[in-house]
């Protein structure tokens, strides 16, 4: 059973700008992309949940109406976090209380990942399941990438945890447990954090190459 956490709490203080919710695409946002690529690849059998923090109305607003089905439906539920201030791990852990009983892997990958594409989480954790992987981490050409996909026997370890690092505080503490899974899709490595970059894509009607 899967839940999946797509980390949206962030000021986003290289952009310049809330991030979260500038256009990609016709008539969708960056989140609202990377929301829509999660849920079509349909691996979440329990709950989406999205963090959020830094403009927290704002992003709440739009989920809301662009949502609403899925909120009302409990497939997507919104997560507060105050703390966001305090980095990226008091978001991971505001999203694993209140978790499915059942629940066996959580999926984690951050707001501004609208190149992952439904195929690519579909085979990875499909691929984590096979391997039976505790930790499953991608990789392209050696760098680390995105959707991050743990054990639920991780939870009270993170729960622990402190520091602004995110995951890193885990891996540090078990890198035997990780599986780095190595994948040829550069999208997972692609994060929008710049004015620059997101105006090249954007410029390139929002394609990679």
């Amino acid at each position: 059973m899967l839940t999946a956490v797509i980390l949206a709490a962030g000021e986003a203080k290289r952009m310049g700008q809330l991030k979260q919710l500038l256009d990609w695409e016709a008539e969708n946002t960056i989140l609202g992309k990377t929301i829509d690529n999660l849920l079509t690849a349909e691996i979440v059998d329990e709950q989406l949940k999205v963090v959020v923090g830094a403009e927290k109305e704002k992003i709440k607003k739009y989920l809301l109406e662009k949502y609403r089905s899925e909120l009302k439906k409990g497939i997507l539920k919104i997560v507060e976090n105050d703390d966001y201030q305090k980095g990226m791990m008091s978001s991971i852990k505001k999203a694993l209380t209140q978790l499915p009983a059942d629940n066996q892997y959580l999926l984690f990958t951050l707001a501004d990942k609208p190149f992952i594409g439904p195929e690519i989480y579909s085979e990875f954790y499909q691929k984590c399941l096979e391997l039976e992987a505790e930790i499953f981490l991608p990789e392209y050409r050696g760098q680390k990438g995105h959707p991050v996909i743990i054990k639920n026997k991780f939870r009270k370890i993170i729960l622990k945890l402190e520091g602004q690092a995110g995951l890193r505080n885990l891996f540090e503490i078990v890198p035997e447990k990780i599986y780095r899974y190595p994948s040829g899709y550069q999208e997972i490595t692609v994060d929008l954090d710049f004015k620059e970059l997101y105006q090249k894509y954007r410029d390139n009607n929002f394609k990679l190459k």
